[in-house]
């Protein structure tokens, strides 16, 4: 058997992948998409932290960044540069006071966070209201954080207004809350994992720069977009009785457009270890 690659014989041709094998789990399916694109996505990673950095842009900055990721959820070539910079001079309109109101909101779930307990142990009675203050400011903050799930992603792949942008990702935020709460544990655990890395080792902030936002930008793409692709997308086009363009290259094509036949997991193995004739030496 060979090991990471040693010892196998790259001049066999094997039987090729067809193009109807059985669907990965998406979990494997995930991991194989992420490798795929993992340099891509440092690249992008690097691009979409720096334009966060005037912190004003962050909004359009992740417009930008999941423009890109929705065309690798979708398997699909981005040029990395040219579809951020589209993602993001064309919907800063939207994403820069999504961008704004993320930020404001987060500073304030953390200071509840900090504030409210405080304030429970420092008051003699009555103390539980702010207990229940908190709880409500924690709740507040996760649904925000999980309608982000689906706020950008509309952003970039819709014409919808603002104001249904926010009521459809309240609404898949509460349909898919099984999913949400997946993805919501995954991007946690992602950025635990990332503190608990950085406060040990600093060097461990050229994670933050260089592979964290996309990582967890690409989880979120992966189990979201499906959603509004089921519940936003595919019924838009449903009702006008048209596809969805984003599964045209899904579709087999015809005898006109097709090049070649694709055998893909139909051909039979060809041994390569055949006698290899000399060649003449001309000196």
């Amino acid at each position: 058997m060979a090991l990471f690659g040693f010892g196998y014989d790259y001049e066999k041709a094997g039987r090729g992948v067809s193009k109807n094998a059985p669907k990965k789990k998406a979990f494997f399916e995930f991991w194989e998409m992420y490798f795929r694109y993992a340099w891509r996505l440092i690249k992008l990673n690097m691009l979409t932290f720096i334009f966060c950095l005037p912190i004003v842009t962050i909004g359009p900055a992740l417009a930008g960044m999941t423009r890109v990721l929705r065309k690798y959820s979708l398997d699909k070539n981005a040029f990395i540069f040219h579809d951020f910079w589209k993602g993001f001079s064309e919907n800063w309109k939207q994403s820069l006071p999504v961008g704004l109101l993320d930020t404001l909101f987060a500073v304030s779930a953390v200071t509840a966070m900090y504030v409210y307990p405080k304030m429970a142990q420092a008051a003699e009675s009555g103390g539980f209201i702010y207990t229940i203050f908190c709880v409500i400011s924690v709740s507040f903050a996760l649904t925000l954080f999980m309608m982000n799930f689906y706020i950008f992603p509309m952003i970039v792949s819709t014409e919808l207004s603002f104001k249904n942008i926010i009521k459809n990702s309240f609404f898949l935020t509460c349909i898919a809350l099984k999913k949400n709460f997946f993805t919501l544990i995954s991007v946690a655990l992602t950025a635990a994992v990332l503190f608990v890395m950085c406060i040990t080792n600093v060097l461990s902030l050229l994670f933050i720069p260089f592979w964290a936002i996309t990582f967890m930008g690409f989880i979120i793409m992966f189990n979201s977009y499906p959603q509004i692709q089921k519940y936003v997308i595919n019924p838009y086009y449903e009702e006008r009785g048209m596809d969805n363009p984003e599964y045209d290259y899904l579709k087999p094509l015809t005898a006109e457009e097709s090049v070649f036949t694709d055998r893909g997991g139909e051909e039979m193995p060809i041994d390569g270890k055949g006698k290899k004739k000399k060649g003449k030496i001309i000196s």
